[in-house]
């Protein structure tokens, strides 16, 4: 039942309205889409203090006015608006270690479960009008984003006291600074261009992307991309061809994509090129990825690695046996880790051996191989086969079904010491994410030693950074440090008007300790693992993020877009086997309980727990229940028959 239904059988229930005046309200309601509290409203049939007091008398719970509630970031924080607008639920205060929240329907049982688990919070329920609800949730929202997304881009408004031009958008004030000029020029030239500007602004990627009547140059730097150049259509066919030549790619060939690579040097710089060619709606796109042949990053000590994971990671090095998994998106320099972990290797008395696909770098005294599916070399049959060649450690570009996974656990198992990649949002993830490949748990227990996660996030401009008073938004995300001042930058000639220059890596590392097999061992959820794990010692890689925003590394906006906007959104439900969204507390599909809770107090309890840390009552555990022998119906041991069918029990 919706809460209009709900409020339309109250006052029919209670004779607060006529039948035939009620039925005109509903169908102005449904004519206008609007909520029926607004037509009554309207229509002077009742006030909003009096539809208030009906609903606190008939939920018995207090009602709330939320036409004068204060915007509050720090309620706002601890639930997402996903769920506020999923359960039309809003945080509205604090008393004690409980949260007020202002419901459309206080009733709702899996509203309820779902904000409390949220939040990780005891609430105590409000009722409030539903179209209320509704303004208030995009207002206070769309509130707390605007303020991440203004305190990022004031970074270009004048210093007090310092005159300067009218601020504008910092991406189109950075693209604008960025743009070539390549008009009148061979298509070869234009080509040598990108690569020179690729170059000079150290882009990891150039775009060429044609349009119905143009052609898209975009370079992406610090992991954002901008359009640099906009070529007339009459270029595009060479342009592409030109690229196609230099990546030994079939010219002739329009209809499917194809894979390139090629060599260049500018100045110091040695440049490998990865060429890919898609056929689109106006001609083929071409993507150039850039890999800088840097020394310096091949060394751990340079990752910039924080304290407490260089020495958990300095294990890695030191064990000779074990599985270990490094994680995050694309292009977040996993490639890069796991070379520099090799690189910290004493190559001189072990054999290394690499699967890639493709090969990155060089490295002297490793045996490097190149995955070829159409030749039939895979991740899994090259496993095999160097499993034959008598290695020590084993570099598996990345595991991407169950066979090699379980492949490599068997290595593991036999007493190698194997390095891979995996997409997955978090470390805790990457355990559901092998046993969802079909992975047996007690294979992952046996051999999974550790799971490194990073992140790439921009770094602030050392030559046009200026302090600032941050927002109360910035400062809830922080979580109310004690310092008020942060840092952005103005934008400056070093960084092209962008504020940032550089990039640095924020990690999270995982150790798969003894207590945490137990939980793999049971399929818990990642949300269980990540709670336990943190009770070992475990940081999490949003803590680092914010440290590196109070250090003055980085900003709230930067880690928003890559760290904070990306938290695991998703868990499995172990029942039915679906994903469902991670603020669930019941499973949608089959309403598997996914996130258990005291029967007493309704605090949020894990896997395992036999007491509420909350309230000290014991949890009830399905194997200490006793059945009834006759109807199977749990039942008090201490009776001498069953209240439900009356059979006798033991």
């Amino acid at each position: 039942m919706t809460s209009t239904d709900a409020l339309a059988s109250i006052l029919l229930d209670r004779q607060l309205l006529a039948a035939n005046d009620l039925e005109r309200c509903l169908e102005q309601a449904a004519a206008g889409k609007r909520y029926l509290e607004e037509v009554l409203v309207r229509e002077g049939l009742f006030s909003r203090a009096q539809l208030l007091e009906i609903l606190e008398n008939h939920y018995y719970c207090p009602a709330i006015d939320l036409g004068e509630l204060p915007f509050d970031p720090t309620l706002l924080a601890l639930l997402p608006r996903k769920v506020a607008a999923q359960h039309l639920a809003l945080p509205v205060g604090v008393e004690g270690e409980k949260i007020k929240v202002a419901m459309a329907n206080p009733e709702d049982i899996r509203a309820q479960d779902a904000i409390g688990a949220t939040m990780r919070r005891q609430i105590i329920r409000h009722v409030a009008l539903r179209d209320e609800l509704k303004s208030s949730i995009d207002s206070h929202y769309g509130r707390l984003n605007s303020e991440v997304e203004t305190a990022d881009t004031a970074a270009r408004a004048p210093l007090p006291g310092a005159p300067s031009p009218a601020p504008s958008p910092r991406v189109k004030a950075a693209a604008k600074k960025l743009q070539l000029d390549l008009r009148g020029k061979t298509a070869v030239a234009v080509v040598d261009e990108c690569l020179e500007a690729a170059a000079r602004y150290r882009a990891s990627d150039i775009h060429m992307q044609p349009h119905e009547d143009e052609l898209a140059v975009r370079l992406r730097i610090d992991g954002i991309l901008y359009t640099v150049a906009r070529l007339p259509k009459e270029l595009t066919a060479q342009v592409i061809s030109r690229v196609k030549v230099l990546g030994n790619m079939d010219v002739a060939e329009r209809r499917v994509p194809q894979d390139g690579r090629h060599t260049l040097r500018k100045g110091d710089l040695l440049l490998d090129l990865r060429i890919s060619s898609l056929p689109a709606q106006f001609g083929e796109k071409i993507v150039i990825r850039i890999l800088t042949k840097n020394a310096a990053l091949m060394n751990l000590e340079n990752l910039k690695m924080p304290h407490a994971i260089r020495k958990a990671y300095q294990e890695v090095i030191d064990n000779p046996q074990g599985f270990y998994l490094v994680t995050g998106p694309t292009g977040s320099g996993k490639s890069t880790t796991l070379y520099a972990t090799l690189n910290a290797i004493d190559r001189e008395v072990v054999n290394v051996v690499t699967l890639e696909d493709p090969i990155e770098y060089q490295l002297p005294q490793i045996t490097q191989v190149q995955i070829n599916e159409d030749a039939g070399m895979t991740f899994a049959s090259g496993l095999r086969s160097i499993l034959r060649q008598d290695p020590d450690v084993i570099l598996v570009g990345e595991v991407r079904d169950r066979e090699t996974v379980e492949i490599a656990c068997r290595a593991a198992l036999t007493g190698h010491k194997v390095f891979s990649t995996i997409h997955a949002n978090d470390t805790c993830q990457v355990v559901t994410r092998l046993i969802d490949m079909g992975t047996a748990p007690y294979l992952i227990t046996a051999t999974l030693k550790g799971v490194l996660s990073q992140r790439l996030v921009r770094t602030l401009c050392e030559r046009c950074k200026v302090t600032y008073q941050a927002t109360e938004t910035e400062l809830a995300i922080l979580g109310y440090p004690k310092i008020e001042k942060l840092h952005r930058g103005k934008g400056c000639v070093h960084c092209s008007e962008t504020g940032y220059r550089g990039r640095m890596a924020l990690y999270e590392y995982l150790r798969i300790e003894d207590n945490l097999h137990r939980l793999i061992i049971d399929r818990a959820s990642p949300y269980t693992i990540r709670h336990a794990a943190q009770r070992n010692g475990m940081v999490l890689m949003a803590d680092f993020a914010k440290r590196a925003v109070l250090e003055g590394i980085t900003t709230v906006a930067e880690i928003q877009r890559a760290v904070l906007a990306d938290e695991a959104k998703e868990q499995l439900c172990h029942n039915c086997q679906r994903v469902v969204n991670l603020d669930f507390a019941v499973c949608p599909f089959c309403q598997h309980i996914l996130k258990e809770k005291c029967h007493s107090c309704g605090s949020p309890v894990e896997a395992g727990w036999e007491a509420c840390p909350n309230c000290g009552d014991e949890i009830e555990r399905e194997w200490k229940k006793v059945h009834c022998r006759h109807c199977l119906a749990p039942v008090d041991p201490h009776l001498g028959s069953c209240p439900y069918c009356g059979g006798g029990l033991p």
